[in-house]
């Protein structure tokens, strides 16, 4: 592909638009771009807006919003058109030839990439991630990395014709945007598209291998790449690690598991244990995933806002000891919490639902513990303030998402913790 001879058709005004816009302006590459709440009618000629019409002869190829699904009535009609479909991922592919690692999974991907490229960075081989964690794939353009790490989602994937890899990891896989997918095996199989046109392939062994594939997994306190135990390196308790002595603090078996990962794509890449477990240390923690951000009355409280799913609140509920009040509750997702039921009947003495699914959380859970319904999460704080509990751990981890109230996560936490604040100081 030549892009500065090809023309194109931004569908979906949203992150994609932006990034694509600022290269393409860059560049200075023809584009154009609709919404496709922004279309009337589609015929073989034209694609008739609220603003006009684009002849369909007038762009090369349409560069789709990962957040448009496939069978959007007007995506079809364009692909039955045989308009190229192509993805930002793939635009970066055609401009920069690099090693290129690829992440995807149900949790813990943003985590993944950002701790590989701090320890490749520590170790002088220059690294960005980019993609689906926030930073725009082109930045990968601006400098000359070793390596490009991409975290990628099952809605970018979906759309993915063309991926080429050095690397591409599958970190788990449970139930999530049964909305968008049919079924838990439609999603793993647009998860598992990320080994096509891999040189390396490397998966959770709990997931079951594709052959030819790396495994990892952390079983018994032991790290395993491909079935065999990593000398040196152990799991303590889901809050530390131990290395020849050493202890290295983590949030849950999810963030010991998202090392093993590391440690598997590092072993390809030829960098030792013990360098590795050097840049370990020196990660970037990323807020929203199990950020304890204040303590009163010797109760702590803990901002998991990045928790969209059951397994993700489940793997916090396991890094924290007993006597938790547990906020759940957002939007309605078409998945099941029953997997919760018996950790919180162990470890948690409240629990505190809100938002559009509390009474689904609620029957799939059958709590036999103190549980207490509110409509939004300014209700939730304020009732924990009035009739405050010492001596507890405050976790909201809400297990869903909440985009009928939050923009996204982000924003999700830091009203929480804004709202614990201005609580507490009221309290003071």
């Amino acid at each position: 592909m030549n892009l500065s001879k090809s023309s194109f058709l931004i569908l979906g005004k949203g992150v994609t638009y932006n990034n694509c816009r600022v290269f393409f302006d860059k560049k200075s590459i023809t584009y154009q771009a609709i919404n496709t709440e922004d279309i009337l009618h589609i015929d073989n000629v034209n694609i008739s807006t609220t603003s006009g019409k684009i002849n369909i002869k007038s762009f090369d190829y349409i560069v789709i919003s990962p957040g448009i699904k496939k069978q959007n009535y007007y995506v079809e009609q364009l692909l039955d058109l045989d308009c190229k479909f192509i993805t930002d991922v793939e635009l970066l592919q055609h401009q920069l030839k690099a090693k290129y690692i690829c992440v995807t999974g149900t949790n813990g991907k943003t985590s993944t990439v950002n701790l590989l490229a701090d320890i490749l960075n520590n170790n002088n081989q220059k690294a960005i991630a980019c993609g689906n964690n926030g930073v725009s794939l082109f930045k990968a353009l601006e400098e000359d990395y070793s390596y490009v790490i991409i975290e990628l989602s099952s809605y970018q994937l979906e759309y993915i014709q063309n991926l080429n890899s050095f690397i591409s990891i599958v970190l788990n896989i449970s139930e999530d945007h049964l909305d968008r997918h049919n079924s838990l095996q439609e999603y793993l199989d647009i998860k598992l598209k990320i080994f096509n046109g891999a040189i390396n392939s490397i998966i959770n062994a709990d997931i079951g291998a594709p052959k030819k594939s790396y495994t990892f997994n952390v079983h018994n306190n032991n790290f395993l790449i491909n079935g065999e135990i990593i000398n040196g390196i152990s799991l303590m308790d889901y809050n530390s690690i131990n290395f020849n002595g050493r202890i290295f603090k983590i949030n849950g078996k999810h963030e010991a598991l998202n090392l093993c990962a590391c440690l598997a794509v590092l072993k390809i890449i030829g960098i030792k244990l013990s360098d590795s477990l050097i840049g370990f240390s020196k990660r970037s923690i990323l807020p929203h995933r199990l950020e304890s951000f204040y303590s009163y009355k010797n109760t702590k409280f803990i901002n998991d806002s990045k928790s969209t799913n059951a397994n993700s609140t489940l793997n916090a509920l396991e890094s924290i000891s007993n006597n938790i009040t547990l906020i759940m509750g957002g939007d309605k997702k078409n998945i099941s919490y029953s997997v919760l039921s018996g950790i919180i009947n162990n470890k948690v003495k409240l629990l505190i639902l809100f938002g559009d699914n509390r009474q689904d959380i609620y029957n799939a859970i059958i709590p036999d513990i103190e549980t207490i319904f509110f409509n939004n999460l300014k209700e939730v704080v304020s009732y924990i303030f009035s009739d405050f509990r010492e001596k507890t751990t405050i976790l909201f981890s809400p297990g869903t998402s909440s985009f009928s109230h939050y923009k996204n996560f982000e924003q999700r936490g830091d009203h929480f913790k804004n709202l614990v604040n201005y609580y507490a100081n009221k309290k003071v």
